[in-house]
């Protein structure tokens, strides 16, 4: 089946669109509930056919029906994956926040009442708006644009999904969230520690002081101090994550059909 250069040009910019979107459905800022559809859909319409335009023409193209779906759907696969590896870097970090509110005690409500509302909720909103806001500060989301309209320098479009590559890529991303977590978290869960023992040793030296009623409002307060030292390292922490997404999605070694 010959196809005229409107068909080919329509399935390239319908291809084009469905990989650019997928990123608009899950990654962090893009993907926000608070970004309306229509907006969302605009800006996938107006990347893809920035990217159309300077792309050569593949060897092959979908001819029919279900062609086109098996490229639609390899297609969007790339772009949430893309997306879903982009959002594991905001999951560490309210993991860390996570590790923060439970050593500060912030969490303690949950252990008596587990059916009360969330109460470690707050301190993960302020990391994450915080994340959202270095985020962008560092070009976060130019970064992450940049590497997703690299694709289709690497693999142009339509591409078949190469599920082990994407898998091998999210579960790098995945690992380095688990080290984020880890690096933000670490002021506060060392100075914890810390005071733990001091407060444990000084109950043990003076048993007639009783510490047990300020424990939990002391540690809450060198808490906070250790967390400004959490929060000063954010950005730095943040951008060498980005930059390793940045890698992992450029490495990505799918091929063409």
């Amino acid at each position: 089946m010959e196809l005229t250069d409107i068909t080919i040009f329509s399935i390239r910019m319908l291809l084009a669109t469905v990989r650019v979107g997928g990123i608009f459905l899950v990654a962090p800022v893009f993907g926000h509930s608070a970004v309306p559809v229509k907006l969302r859909l605009a800006m996938a319409v107006g990347m893809a056919l920035a990217v159309v335009g300077q792309l050569s023409v593949p060897a092959a193209l979908p001819t029919n029906l279900p062609q086109l779906l098996l490229a639609a759907c390899a297609e969007l696969g790339i772009g949430l994956v893309i997306g879903y590896a982009a959002r594991l870097l905001f999951t560490g970090i309210r993991l860390a926040a996570f590790h923060v509110g439970q050593q500060m005690g912030l969490t303690l409500r949950d252990v008596f009442d587990p059916a009360a509302e969330e109460s470690g909720g707050g301190l993960r909103a302020i990391f994450s708006l915080l994340a959202v806001v270095i985020f962008l500060t560092i070009g976060g989301h130019r970064d992450l644009l940049t590497a997703l309209l690299g694709t289709f320098r690497t693999f142009p479009s339509p591409a078949t999904f190469a599920g082990q590559a994407m898998l091998s890529a999210v579960v790098a991303v995945l690992s380095m969230s688990f080290v984020l977590a880890l690096k933000v978290a670490a002021p506060v869960l060392i100075t914890m520690l810390l005071a733990t023992v001091a407060l444990a040793l000084l109950q043990k030296t003076l048993p007639q002081c009783n510490l047990l009623s300020t424990h939990l409002p002391i540690r809450a307060l060198v808490g906070l101090v250790a967390l400004a030292a959490s929060l000063a390292v954010l950005r730095p922490i943040l951008a060498v994550s980005v930059e390793y997404l940045v890698d992992q999605i450029s490495a990505l070694p799918v091929h063409g059909i």
